[in-house]
């Protein structure tokens, strides 16, 4: 990394910083450029070298999100079964990884008036890189895979929505128990696990 590269990502961390801050307070309408750059500690002129407005800061910050997330999703569970354990320990590595964010995703996921839907964009994401799995995947059938594209959109949105839910319980369910809980919902659907004995 060069320094000017260096200085840039400093510079743009503590924007990205400020602006989360900002938005756990208040609506993005209500967020000026202003207060963006009082709370970093940088000038408007630092501010505008690299953002045209807050909304261009906006998308950044979820675009690197989004990209992100769909970068180091792990699709090997579609090769899961009850006893494999590598497969376990890679949705429990991707589960401790979003939680790692987990202050900046639910800044941005309990957002209404941000312009853009974070959670959707993520499940959309994630969604192309499993449906690409499932068209790849040497034992599914063809005629499951006309429909790779809504089981990719269920499998994402199952896995976030969990993760939305482990998030505010997460100081009573360890990312150990919610993997466990996720792959068996995985291999044996709700209705079957729900009516599990043990």
């Amino acid at each position: 990394m060069t320094r000017s590269e260096s200085k840039y990502f400093v510079t743009a961390t503590k924007m990205d910083e400020a602006f989360l801050r900002l938005l756990e307070k208040k609506d993005i309408s209500y967020i000026t450029v202003k207060e963006i750059c009082e709370t970093a500690g940088v000038n408007r002129s630092t501010f505008y070298r690299y953002f045209s407005d807050k909304y261009t800061l906006r998308d950044e910050i979820v675009d690197n999100i989004v990209q992100d997330f769909a970068e180091h999703m792990e699709v090997d569970f579609l090769h899961m079964n009850i006893e494999d354990e590598v497969h376990t320990r890679s949705l429990q590595d991707g589960l401790i990884r979003l939680s790692s964010q987990k202050c900046r995703l639910e800044i941005l996921w309990n957002q209404n008036l941000l312009g853009r839907n974070v959670f959707d964009e993520m499940i959309n994401a994630g969604a192309r890189k499993v449906e690409a799995e499932i068209l790849n995947h040497p034992t599914i059938s063809a005629e499951r895979k006309q429909l790779a594209d809504w089981y990719a959109k269920l499998l994402v949105n199952n896995y976030l929505v969990t993760v939305r839910w482990w998030f505010s319980h997460s100081d009573t369910v360890s990312a150990s128990q919610i993997t466990t809980m996720m792959k068996r919902h995985m291999l044996y659907g709700t209705i079957p696990t729900l009516k599990e004995s043990h």
